[in-house]
């Protein structure tokens, strides 16, 4: 019985191991990305890939929508809060509170993102901390948000690709009630929009 089964085993190992080898002289074909075809006088034509216009479309879509993505993370990287001094709207540096920033580098590197990138729009909003009246910091989180703009329109951003709002003190980021968190909740957030 065992020699049995020894010489099946061996006759299927020899009979895998000679379907697999190949017949001297030939090569393996070499893959390309353009089917071909073979006519009936035995040379060889390219063909056109038939692909569903709708798989095109998914295609596109798709890789549009992975620029899109990179671009996207690009902005979150650029677009950086700045800060202001209490009841300011003035683009100067801050070292106060924990909070250390020239808002012209960060402006610098906003506008100079937006200068090359033609299909990015953006929305500047303004916002306060929590002292104040209502009327007061709406007021002048515009006035923060529209310093950031006018600073953007000199350094060579199209107005037109500019918005603005207040948010006054409706949307603090931290809601702690302390001089460090009324430092961080001085500040213009930048909202980038992809233009379709």
């Amino acid at each position: 019985m065992r020699k049995l089964f020894l010489f099946l085993f061996l006759a299927g190992f020899s009979l895998l191991v000679s379907s697999c080898s190949s017949v001297p002289g030939t090569k393996a074909p070499i893959h390309s990305s353009v089917p071909q075809a073979i006519n009936s006088n035995g040379t060889s034509t390219t063909s056109p890939i038939n692909m569903p216009s709708s798989s095109i479309n998914n295609m596109q879509n798709q890789n549009q929508n992975q620029q899109e993505s990179a671009l996207e993370r690009q902005a979150k990287e650029v677009m950086q809060r700045i800060y202001f001094k209490v009841n300011s709207a003035s683009i100067t540096n801050i070292n106060k509170w924990g909070i250390q920033q020239n808002p012209s580098e960060v402006l610098d590197k906003i506008a100079s993102f937006l200068i090359d990138h033609s299909e990015i729009n953006i929305v500047i909003e303004g916002n306060c901390d929590e002292r104040g009246t209502d009327a007061y910091n709406l007021a002048l989180g515009q006035q923060r948000a529209d310093a950031a703009k006018n600073y953007l329109i000199l350094k060579g951003v199209s107005a037109d690709r500019i918005q603005t709002l207040s948010n006054g003190k409706s949307k603090p980021v931290d809601s702690q009630n302390n001089e460090y968190a009324w430092a961080k909740n001085r500040n213009d957030e930048f909202v980038s929009i992809i233009k379709k």
